[in-house]
């Protein structure tokens, strides 16, 4: 094809602002002499990758020529998504790095030989390591891997010569080895009087902490790989014949500074994997390898890996110093002590705040209006057949008398029992691992959160919302490549200056005879009764059980007791996160009557006794995307509230994406039975860049149907007389509404709710 006719349709394709034509000269030519597939399959791409950068743009059609002798015009489209993963991984070096090597980045992938990059196995690993884990946590690339107990690091790519299924499970291993030290303490080895010892310290106090460090890892180590067989044997089983693939590459122990090739010729005797050591050491390992077989025994605790770790120091101390220092292992990583205690303090907050908030809803359910003081909690762990109760000290926590495995706590006040649930099981297993036991003073404070009748609604604000003043990043999806930008976008957090008005009490005047109305239904919602039948008191007598304990007398058989049907109130158990659009385009209805209808909103289920939250949304590039704090999930509806909702105005444009993933993640952490999203918006998503018509719309679905992979339902309202032909496939055919007239918002909102939540 003619060179003048190639720049013709590189300039259509780069949307309506392509470079000058010279400039495009030298592309089209390389392009020139292609096969007319080919050259449909090149430019096809050239839409893809324009809005996301012009210099890789231009990479890519200088490299493209070349490449076409390796691959067919087909498996250009997944070749150009993982050049724009590279780019967005590692910028236009790592990008021209990815095309320069197509065998060995692509076409081996493609075979499944060769590297595994990390975003081809994170959405398999993340729910196997929330399962092993039973909480949420997260996993991020990094150079090595790591953990700050919130978010487990793994290797950005993972290439060790091997197959993709031998990839895919070494990242496995890493995820698993990272949660394991997490979960067996490897971090804060524990002493005999519950209390933990400093790890950074003791290792800094050798005198050769380098040496010291190496020592604990390898004892730890030693120690792990023998829970890893009992505590996941068939991931155990299956590692079994890739131990040789994670020391390959590795400098032989002999290359090393003395001390650390005997640590190196331990860890590979321990995994199975090596030969001698150097021979003038070998007596040295012989004893060292003595020591750390103390640390099978299923007894053994970190503190045991600490104390032989000092015995191994003590055994390599007159070692010669200086030499080479082996490369971190790679399902090891480099430990950060530092980010693992500052972690660890915030988990330890977040659990606090989560068991405290969870437990007083529970008690508050069971116990109704509770009973006069007693001289204080207690909590019963069952001992065989027998519950023996253990009092709760002041200054500490139960003690735990029995050797049962999983003990199932119960909360005694008065003459009252509460038995925990399976969550706040699991939270407070996690709490009393992390300190030694379950504290008192949380279950007391549980008490008086129960004991005011606010489920919780006078803590401020949860641990969520203050961890998100950001800058958060996010994914976004892109439909043309059919994978994510990933960490494209930033989102802050921002708290909204009160405004001092008369709205809220004005509107409460105007509205007067809606909030009346909206009051005795939300009010008809909370008295929702249903009937529960065979029970052995209750207000009707059961007819099918009575006739059946008849037929039972007949036969000879023991009659049933359970005779009667009994009326119970439904439980709600819903947390819901209100998203508003304060785009420019708002402006108008955003200055009065979407403030009217979150008034009568709010006003209304505070007769209900629902949890919720309210946060205006707004854009101004990728960079730069806002979420605004009205209302927290556990905040108390007050002043400060109401004052928040007359600060609302107009701001920037509808970069929808974003929010949407930052109220999925923290209903995803709210323990609730039903959660619901529920998005106020104006109009089409866009942007002020090229966030704009199908790139949007794809990316605000997308970012619903995650919402809906984890548990939440999403719901549109649109206020838009144009929008039917986008709202249905943004939300489903039945989770959205459209209001042609946005004077009907106040009273359809609340509506619209108690329908969703009846």
């Amino acid at each position: 094809m003619e060179r003048a006719v190639v720049r013709h349709e590189l300039a259509r394709r780069m949307g309506p602002q392509p470079p000058v034509s010279w400039v495009l000269d030298e592309p089209a030519g390389g392009l020139a002499a292609l096969e007319p597939p080919e050259l449909a399959a090149v430019l096809d791409q050239v839409p893809v990758i324009w809005p996301v950068s012009q210099g890789l743009t231009f990479a890519f059609l200088a490299e493209v020529p070349q490449a076409l002798g390796c691959l067919t015009p087909r498996q250009l489209p997944d070749w150009v998504k993982g050049i724009l993963d590279a780019y967005e991984g590692g910028g236009l070096a790592a990008a021209r790095l990815f095309m320069a090597e197509v065998e060995r980045r692509f076409l081996c992938r493609l075979r499944d030989r060769g590297g595994v990059a990390f975003p081809a196995v994170a959405g398999r690993l993340l729910p196997y390591l929330r399962s092993l884990a039973g909480r949420s946590i997260d996993l991020a690339p990094a150079p090595w891997a790591g953990t700050d107990v919130a978010t487990i690091f793994l290797p950005a790519e993972i290439d060790l010569g091997a197959d993709g299924a031998a990839h895919r499970l070494v990242y496995k291993l890493v995820a698993s080895w990272q949660w394991l030290m997490l979960a067996e303490g490897s971090f804060w080895p524990a002493l005999p009087d519950g209390s933990h010892q400093d790890l950074a310290a003791a290792l800094a106090s050798s005198s050769r902490p380098d040496l010291a460090a190496a020592c604990y890892w390898l004892a730890e180590g030693r120690r792990l790989l023998a829970r890893l067989g009992r505590r996941l044997p068939g991931l155990a089983s299956d590692l079994a014949p890739l131990w040789p693939l994670l020391v390959t590459g590795r400098p032989a122990p002999a290359l090393l500074a003395p001390g650390h090739g005997v640590v190196e010729t331990l860890w590979r005797l321990g995994l199975g994997t090596a030969g001698e050591g150097p021979p003038e050491l070998a007596a040295r390992i012989g004893q060292a390898a003595g020591l750390l077989a103390r640390l099978v025994k299923p007894a053994a605790t970190s503190a045991d890996s600490l104390a032989v770790a000092a015995g191994l120091g003590q055994l390599l101390a007159d070692l010669p110093r200086g030499g080479l220092v082996p490369p971190p292992l790679l399902f090891l990583g480099e430990p950060d002590l530092a980010a693992v205690a500052a972690g660890r303090l915030r988990r330890r907050q977040e659990a606090r705040q989560q068991f405290v908030e969870a437990l007083g809803r529970l008690l508050t359910q069971e116990l109704g209006v509770l009973p006069p003081p007693s001289p204080g909690p207690t909590v019963a762990r069952p001992q065989g057949d027998a519950a023996v109760a253990v009092p709760a000290a002041a200054g500490g926590a139960p003690r735990d008398e029995t050797k049962a495995r999983e003990p199932e706590l119960m909360i005694q006040v008065a003459d009252r029992e509460v038995r925990l649930s399976e969550g706040l099981r699991s939270l407070a297993r996690e709490i009393a691992t992390d300190l030694g036991a379950l504290p008192a003073a949380y279950v007391q404070s549980a008490l008086d959160m129960a004991g005011a009748g606010g489920v919780g609604r006078e803590v401020a604000a949860p641990l969520a919302g203050e961890a998100a003043t950001g800058p958060l990043t996010y994914d976004e999806w892109d439909y043309r490549r059919a994978g994510f930008r990933r960490n494209w976008c930033r989102l802050l957090e921002k708290e909204l200056t009160p405004v001092q008005s008369d709205f809220v009490a004005e509107t409460l005047t105007r509205r007067r005879g809606l909030l009346v109305h909206l009051r005795r239904q939300f009010e008809m919602l909370r008295a929702d009764y249903r009937f529960v039948r065979r029970q052995t008191e209750g207000e009707e007598i059961d007819l099918d059980a009575v006739t059946e304990m008849l037929a039972d007398q007949a036969a000879g058989q023991p009659p049933s007791e359970k005779l009667f049907i009994r009326q119970l109130r439904n439980e709600r158990d819903i947390a819901t996160c209100f998203l508003v659009d304060l785009s420019s385009s708002t402006e108008g209805w955003v200055g009065a009557t979407i403030k009217e209808a979150l008034v009568l909103l709010c006003e209304a289920l505070e007769r209900l006794g629902d949890r919720y939250a309210v946060y205006g949304y707004s854009g101004m590039r990728r960079l730069r995307s806002e979420i605004f704090h009205v209302k927290h999930l556990e905040e108390p509806y007050g002043d400060a509230v109401r004052q928040r909702i007359a600060a609302l105005a107009p701001r920037e444009y509808t970069r929808m994406g974003p929010p949407i993933r930052h109220a999925t993640r923290l209903l995803a952490a709210a323990d609730a039975r039903v959660r619901l999203l529920i998005i106020l918006s104006d109009g089409k998503p866009e942007d002020y860049d090229d966030y704009k018509g199908d790139y949007a719309i794809e990316d605000t679905r997308h970012a619903l149907i995650e919402a809906k992979v984890r548990g939440i339902h999403p719901f549109g309202i649109t206020i838009d007389r144009q929008a039917r032909d986008y709202v249905a496939h943004l939300y489903g055919a039945v989770e959205s509404i459209v209001l042609d007239d946005v004077a009907k918002l106040p009273a359809r909102l609340p509506e619209i709710y108690r329908i969703l939540t009846r």
